[in-house]
């Protein structure tokens, strides 16, 4: 510890620097000498950014501001790029033009009076001396910035019925602006970002992120104005990287976190003049272990590439169908393919760590007496997807979201002796495959199914298609360190007009307890601050519930409570999805939920539709009543409900010896009653706290109740 402060102080001092090592920056960054900028073109294309690779022009407007772009309605409107210094510049949009002057750094900001939405598109014409840059195709509506880790992250393709939705994205007056993954990432803000305002269309809409397509689709239809979505996710990420310093470093231990995100990210080749021996020594040793590090990143670049391709190969795979009809026919030579024990998990079984396409095969003879009958194929678990064959013919598909796979096989599909079953499974999570219980993988003859059934268990042949490669490890450099996704995905964005914000994140901070709420205030708060909007709404997702593993079970509803906790903070807003998501799977597709229950918020609290019911049941307060506790909630809707008709779950009721058992909930009018034969003097009850509670209480608007305990320890 003593020795990294003492390098702190000796890279960070204000003496004279020598440049040194310039091959390794080189390396490392790609640096290379910008040329004099060309300012001879008139008209320069908007949508540059710092990090591109060609010079960029003197006089540019932030990446932000491109063709097809949506202006926030009834909102000043701040406009900013570069020009040379103390040359004047003109904007000019609509009926509104206003005149500004770069300063000594070429740096311009001005702001537009408010617009109101209108039926067409305007031009934005922005002048520096004989230089212009015209925007065309810009709509006038509502802006939102959508951002969090994966599950923001996850795309309309990777979606619920992704396909369909992609088809159908027609909304020409929904608008995409997508932040791609920044490389190298700065401890210090930056001023760009690489993007280009889009239309929504089917070409468009894939790659973008599902909750904030299907959030921003529920604005559009029911306000009826120009909808334009921004998107900054990074999978696997923690609150605190995208959190502004000026808030998180007032929170225990982010300044020491900080410091030593600067310390990593720091440029080795800058290093004062004045060193004593052991200071080069100390100098010479981080110089020599940024170099292991470009070198390890050389290799992490060139990994992720391969994996990249790699899914490429997948993607096309998946969607070929000339290779699905030559690998179910039953002509097809199989005599190099290898045998595996099925069921049986397929990592354990010849194919370790693998993830991606894999075809079995396994031929039956069927006897003379099943000509004629429908047959039913019993598979049993298979994950995560498969399509299966009957000697080449489509027999059905299905994913683990079905299991156990059970397939009917009409009798025209069905001959007498050898009959091929072929099975395309993919798995791109764990290698798992077909991995079920012997016993019920069978084909059967249906309506007999006990009687008249053959074995499927034992060898099959199998023949991996496209393995999914996993890259290196991630840099101990990377993401997740205080400001860091801050500085490079979201302070470019700064000041941009916008009316809110969606976020969807915790998985990384599930261990966080109540710590989340504090995180949450800081970046809720910097956001805030930074866009020039303390009202700003912000409406989050409460995280799917998942098992974790160790002793975990109660630290995911630890930050449940902290999320919960955050309603306190004005102006937000939070969608349950405990009832939509698939038993211990990270990241639920059904995403068309997620953004409809974050626009129920938007719609009641921004948009005037106070009717609305746009909560589940949050707990309120208790009573404690002889041995019941009689338990109270706000939005109640028009009444509390049971999702599937069954007794309410999940609940759980303690004594005075604090421990806790299973309690008996009742439905009393707007409250429940719980108890327990267990416990004659209760004092605290409990719901779904765990983290694999799928709770079935709701309102009977059919939005779930949050997850709480009447008391804090």
């Amino acid at each position: 510890m003593e020795t990294k402060m003492k390098m702190n102080n000796l890279f960070f001092n204000t003496k004279a620097m020598l440049i040194v090592l310039l091959l390794v920056l080189q390396v490392t960054t790609g640096f290379s000498q910008n040329k004099e900028p060309d300012l001879q073109p008139k008209v320069i294309q908007p949508g540059k950014s710092l990090h591109d690779a060609e010079p960029q022009p003197a006089f540019r407007m932030a990446s932000i501001f491109t063709d097809h772009m949506v202006l926030q309605r009834d909102q000043p409107l701040p406009i900013w790029g570069w020009a040379a210094p103390g040359r004047p510049v003109t904007v000019e949009v609509g009926p509104h033009s206003a005149r500004t002057r770069a300063n000594a750094e070429g740096r311009w900001r001005l702001t537009l009076p408010l617009l109101e939405s209108g039926k067409g598109s305007l031009t934005m014409t922005v002048k520096a001396g004989d230089e212009t840059i015209r925007l065309t195709d810009i709509l006038v509506g509502e802006v939102w910035l959508c951002s969090g880790q994966s599950n923001m992250e996850m795309t309309v393709y990777q979606s619920a019925d992704g396909k369909a939705e992609i088809k159908a994205a027609n909304h020409p007056n929904i608008r995409l602006f997508n932040i791609p993954r920044p490389n190298p990432l700065s401890t210090e803000p930056q001023d760009d970002v690489v993007g280009q305002w889009q239309a929504c269309s089917p070409e468009t809409i894939g790659d973008f992120s599902a909750v904030g397509y299907y959030f921003g689709r529920e604005i559009h239809q029911s306000v009826d104005v120009p909808v334009g979505l921004i998107s900054a996710s990074w999978g696997g990420t923690i609150i605190e990287t995208w959190t502004r310093q000026e808030e998180i470093s007032r929170l225990p231990g982010m300044a020491e976190r900080i410091a030593e995100a600067q310390d990593i990210h720091r440029d080795p080749t800058v290093v004062p003049q004045d060193m004593t021996a052991e200071e080069k020594l100390e100098a010479e040793i981080y110089q020599a272990e940024f170099k292991e590090k470009a070198e390890y990143k050389i290799a992490f670049d060139a990994s992720k590439e391969r994996s990249k391709n790699s899914y490429k190969a997948f993607s096309e795979a998946r969607v070929n169908d000339e290779l699905s009809r030559k690998m179910s026919s039953p002509d097809l030579d199989i005599s190099s393919w290898k045998t595996m024990q099925l069921p049986n998990k397929w990592g354990e079984a010849g194919l370790p760590d693998y993830r991606g396409m894999v075809w079995f095969r396994k031929t039956i003879d069927v006897p003379e007496s099943w000509v004629g009958k429908d047959l039913v194929l019993h598979l049993d678990q298979i994950y995560e997807a498969n399509v299966t064959w009957l000697n080449g013919q489509y027999v059905a598909s299905g994913s683990f979201k079905e299991n156990p796979q059970v397939y009917s096989i009409p009798a025209s599909l069905v001959k007498a002796g050898a009959n091929s079953i072929t099975v395309r499974v993919i798995d791109t999570f764990r290698p798992r495959g077909m991995s079920g219980n012997p016993e019920a993988m069978a084909l059967c003859v249906a309506g007999s199914e006990e009687t008249d059934r053959i074995s499927l268990a034992g060898p099959w042949r199998y023949k991996p298609e496209v393995q999914l490669l996993r890259h290196l490890p991630w840099p101990k450099d990377h993401v997740n360190h205080p400001t860091l996704l801050y500085n490079t995905m979201i302070h470019p964005l700064v000041p941009f007009a916008i009316r809110g914000i969606t976020w969807y994140q915790g998985e990384n901070n599930h261990g966080d307890g109540m710590r989340y709420f504090d995180k949450m205030q800081a970046l809720i708060q910097s956001w805030r601050n930074v866009f020039l909007r303390p009202d700003a709404p912000f409406y989050y997702v409460q995280i799917a519930p998942y098992t974790y593993g160790g002793d975990m079970e109660y630290a995911l509803p630890e930050l449940w409570e902290a999320q919960t906790a955050a309603l306190d903070i004005p102006h937000t807003g939070m969608a349950v999805i405990s009832d939509i998501v698939i038993s211990n799977w990270l990241h639920p597709s059904n995403k068309q939920d997620v953004g409809k229950r974050l626009a129920l918020w938007a719609l009641a609290k921004d948009y005037g539709q106070d009717d609305l019911v746009y909560s589940g049941p949050l707990y309120k307060s208790m009573a404690i009543e002889g041995s019941k506790i009689r338990l109270s909630f706000d939005h109640v809707g028009s009444g509390l409900a049971s999702r599937d008709g069954k007794p309410l779950d999940w609940f759980l009721i303690a004594g005075e010896n604090g421990r806790f058992v299973k309690a008996q909930a009742v439905i009393e009018g707007n409250t429940i009653v719980v108890s327990s034969d267990a416990v004659d003097k209760p004092i605290a009850a409990r719901f779904a706290w765990h983290q694999e509670a799928q709770p079935n209480l709701i309102n009977k608007e059919g939005l779930p109740a949050g997850p709480f305990r009447t008391y804090r320890p």
